[in-house]
């Protein structure tokens, strides 16, 4: 009997084999791949930074708790890793090449790597491969589009300082659309090299700065630079929160174009990174930063709107190349207590307010602290700001500093304090974060793990916790390249 049943359970064993290689090799068989590739990167963009605009979605509304944005509501989480070849806290030149080329690269590297054997080939970014697979290509970015993230896409360079030489590989790159930001030093640094947006001209390029006549662009080999028509002192687009007042396109209409130029019967890969959350995290703007993540949050609900009609052949994945700033919800001087909401009152940008700051300082040759006071309350500012006497000899002290270069502290302390940036701007904005509970520890990049999101085809392959280099790699995986 025993023998019997033995045989029996062997049998069952044996036929549940064969029944689940058939169902899988039919499964294989059947696998379908995604047509449309999303990445997006939120540069600088940590979990903090998605749960403070959150939390602070929920607060305006007068609720407690954490309003789910777009990205938060996508089926499928996990965390990656950032850490770099040659540095636990990675810079966006590195942090972009692990993501693009599925391989550490040395802090301040571009997709650079000498470090390859003989038998070995230099990685392609995931663009190129893209690219290669007769898929179109789409690099968008709020920052300047030579700048480290987009870069690492499309150039290989050992530094990304070298602008002007990174530029020009955006011109060889033979990708479709590039848009958001223009380009950072376009002669070269000292003004004296070819312009870089003739060379891409010349390399067929359509460079154009009105949204409206990306849809003119109809032949199959159109290829587009569009730059925002309004860019800041580093060829980058305006902040969010600076934007009705400065003019341009905000990132979620460049997508939506961007999409209709790149959608074709092969498919697209496009990368859209949202560049200005780090920059307004490392100038510790809270209010700047949650206007950046809706900003970004919101383009990212162009490429959902468009998941919505093609469910079955789209991809959307959402990351961060780093942590920027060190961001906490909370502070020990207000022990639990936190009002989100308090960051409504900011109208503009820390780095805006600095150059009104700026101006009155090379406007006048007397200069009063009220007279700083008055410019924040009607300009950075929606309502009045009362400061108690400690908040108020805090900005003393930034006044001091600042127009007389009076102070009792050394280099090191002043720049724990203001880091490398308008010392009253950034004082306004740290009273504003305090008295809301919202903390910073750095001014640079941490080296905290950041989220990832993603909804669609292969979806699934991005839960758990993984590498940044991990991120190709299981595209690669799903397209089978």
């Amino acid at each position: 009997m025993k023998t019997k049943l033995n045989t029996a359970i062997f049998l069952m064993l044996f036929l549940g084999v064969i029944i689940s290689c058939t169902c899988n090799n039919i499964k294989n068989s059947e696998t379908v791949k995604p047509k449309y590739i999303f990445l997006f990167i939120g540069d600088g963009m940590g979990t903090n930074h998605v749960n403070l605009t959150q939390a602070y979605l929920k607060s305006i509304n007068g609720e407690i708790g954490y309003q789910d944005l777009t990205m938060t509501t996508f089926p499928i989480s996990g965390t990656c890793s950032t850490f770099s070849k040659s540095r636990l806290i990675t810079d966006s030149g590195a942090a972009g090449s692990a993501i693009a080329c599925g391989k550490k690269a040395n802090t301040g590297e571009i997709s650079f790597y000498d470090d390859i054997n003989e038998s070995e080939s230099s990685p392609m970014s995931i663009a190129k491969i893209a690219e290669a697979n007769s898929l179109k290509v789409g690099i968008i970015t709020s920052v300047s589009i030579n700048h480290a993230t987009p870069a690492a896409f499309y150039a290989i360079n050992e530094s990304r300082s070298n602008y002007y030489k990174i530029g020009k590989q955006l011109a060889e790159s033979e990708f479709d659309f590039f848009a958001g930001g223009g380009f950072k030093y376009p002669k070269g640094r000292k003004n004296n090299n070819t312009d870089l947006y003739n060379i891409c001209a010349n390399s067929g390029y359509n460079h154009i700065t009105d949204i409206t006549e990306i849809p003119t662009f109809t032949k199959p080999n159109d290829k587009i630079l569009f730059v925002n028509p309004v860019l800041w002192a580093d060829a980058e687009m305006p902040y969010e929160i600076d934007r009705t007042e400065h003019g341009g396109y905000s990132l979620s209409q460049i997508v939506s174009a961007g999409i209709d130029f790149l959608d074709n019967e092969n498919g697209f890969f496009m990368m859209v990174e949202g560049g200005k959350i780090d920059w307004a995290a490392h100038e510790n703007d809270a209010a700047t930063i949650v206007n950046e993540v809706v900003a970004f949050d919101n383009a990212i609900l162009e490429a959902y709107r468009f998941y919505l009609e093609h469910p079955d052949e789209t991809l959307i994945i959402i990351t961060a190349d780093h942590e920027t700033g060190g961001i906490s919800l909370g502070l020990g001087q207000n022990g639990y207590q936190s009002d989100f909401a308090l960051l409504a009152n900011q109208k503009m940008s820390s780095y805006q307010f600095s150059s009104i700051i700026k101006k009155y300082k090379t406007s006048n040759s007397a200069y009063k602290l009220d007279d700083i006071i008055d410019l924040a309350n009607s300009h950075l500012f929606f309502d009045d700001i009362n400061l108690s006497d400690y908040e108020r000899s805090q900005l003393n002290d930034a006044y001091m500093y600042y127009f007389f270069n009076e102070t009792d502290l050394d280099s090191n302390q002043l720049h724990n304090l203001y880091g490398a940036y308008n010392p009253i701007a950034t004082i306004f904005t740290k009273i504003l974060q305090n008295r809301a509970s919202v903390g910073f520890t750095s001014w640079a990049h941490t080296a905290t793990s950041v989220p990832v999101y993603s909804i669609g085809i292969g979806a699934e392959e991005f839960s758990g916790n993984f590498d940044n280099t991990d991120i190709s790699k299981k595209i690669k995986n799903i397209m089978g390249w």
